[in-house]
């Protein structure tokens, strides 16, 4: 693992680069269609009056694979760029793309996102009251209220805003993933000199060769779930808890440095990486028709039980994170070989895709949830809202992409610099 470059700098795996702009475009669906489930997600601030049961089977099938599958790409394409650039250049290469980015977001994105959740709570408030057990956020909306009955939403928000009050109650949001990048680049780049060290070593040759041997073997979709499991068990539910705290907490660390130290080394290799996806198909099958219904049982037993029998707890809970460990895993290696086979080769549209994604992942959270309380109390089914959401904000977030971001230094900092394509007059 030297410090200096050993790759070719064209060096570029197509199929990759948009899988890793799928998970993150997924996510804007993923929040899209919060909303609509029917049991509330505690943080998000909008419910809809139509929620749809088949929301809740799909919002918790994504959760289980989407930020995994990112951040085994994330340690892929940091190993790749360590091999490029060297420490170094990596370091500046990802304060660049992923710490800047991730400041500017906090200071300009985040806010935007609490006052639309403010707003939605202080609707919630004013309509149904505050119900006993209600989230923090609500009972501040109520606090708000009370302490200024003459005030309209509007008022209150930008009071908020204007005194700046809201500083000391800035949130990570949905930008915890480019947090924990940040934490994982740099304790992998102050280890490589180590790592260094280890080059030629027996240590490192065993781990080399048992780490191919779990790539090649058949059983890899069994031992990785094992080790998943394992990483689940501090988990307060059956379900991956989401990062919302500025202090990392460590059982969540070390479940997604799992994937990405997997992506680092299997960047090391790199000549794996067609075999880590054979047998896609069945993958796919497999994950849907057998594992994710037994997720979706253990999850429901779980829930039953914690109303009637105590003692079940522990052994649905258990089988939960089996099932769910097992289904990341073959959604890993299912769509890794599916995007291998269908998007191998460039595609235009495929890369301009890949290139909005990160902005409009970035940027989706306001418009999504405008969007969620605009149509909330419209009497359409749950189903047709989300779609109905997802396309809009969708629509919205790649026409702001193309007019106001891809050709200006942000699109420059994100993706690099790009220039429009000049058409020249007919002779």
């Amino acid at each position: 693992m030297s410090d200096t470059p050993t790759q070719p700098p064209d060096e570029r795996f197509h199929a990759l680069d948009c899988l890793r702009g799928c998970a993150m475009l997924l996510g804007v669906g993923l929040h899209a269609g919060v909303s609509f489930a029917t049991m509330p997600v505690p943080f998000w601030a909008v419910r809809d009056a139509h929620p749809h049961p088949l929301v809740d089977v799909a919002l918790f099938a994504v959760h289980d694979f989407r930020m995994q599958l990112f951040f085994v790409l994330a340690g892929f394409f940091g190993c790749l760029l360590y091999r490029r650039y060297g420490i170094a250049g990596t370091a500046r290469h990802r304060l660049l793309r992923v710490g800047v980015p991730f400041a500017l977001s906090v200071a300009i994105i985040v806010p935007t996102i609490m006052g639309a959740f403010l707003w939605a709570e202080l609707d919630t408030v004013r309509t149904r009251g505050l119900e006993p057990g209600s989230p923090a956020p609500r009972v501040f909306a109520a606090e708000q209220i009370a302490a200024h009955p003459d005030a309209g939403n509007a008022e209150i928000v930008w009071a908020q805003f204007t005194s700046g009050r809201f500083l000391p109650k800035l949130q990570l949001a949905h930008l915890w993933f480019l947090y924990f990048l940040l934490i994982y680049t740099a304790v992998f780049l102050a280890l490589a000199p180590l790592a260094r060290k280890l080059e030629g070593s027996k240590a490192l040759e065993r781990f080399d060769s048992a780490f191919r041997w779990l790539c090649a073997s058949r059983t890899r979709l069994v031992l990785m779930p094992v080790v998943t499991f394992a990483l689940l068990l501090p988990m307060d539910m059956p379900v991956v808890d989401t990062p919302l705290k500025w202090i990392p907490e460590l059982h969540l660390l070390a479940y997604y440095a799992l994937f990405f130290a997997f992506g680092w080394a299997l960047y090391r290799h790199r000549d794996l990486v067609p075999g880590f996806g054979a047998g896609w198909r069945a993958n796919l099958l497999v994950a849907h028709i057998v594992v994710l219904p037994l997720s979706l049982v253990a999850l429901g037993g779980w829930v039953e039980a914690n109303k009637t029998d105590e003692a079940a707890v522990p052994v649905w809970r258990a089988l939960g994170f089996a099932a769910q460990a097992a289904y990341t895993w073959l959604l890993i290696a299912g769509l890794w070989g599916a995007f291998g086979h269908f998007f191998a080769r460039p595609r235009a549209w495929v890369r301009y895709l890949a290139d909005s994604a990160y902005w409009c992942y970035l940027a989706s959270i306001t418009p999504v949830v405008v969007l969620q309380f605009a149509v909330k109390d419209w009497p359409l089914p749950g189903l047709l809202k989300w779609t109905l959401v997802s396309t809009v904000a969708m629509g919205l977030l790649l026409l702001s992409y193309e007019y106001l971001v891809r050709y200006t230094f942000v699109g420059a900092i994100l993706n690099g610099r790009k220039q429009r394509a000049r058409v020249e007059p007919p002779a």
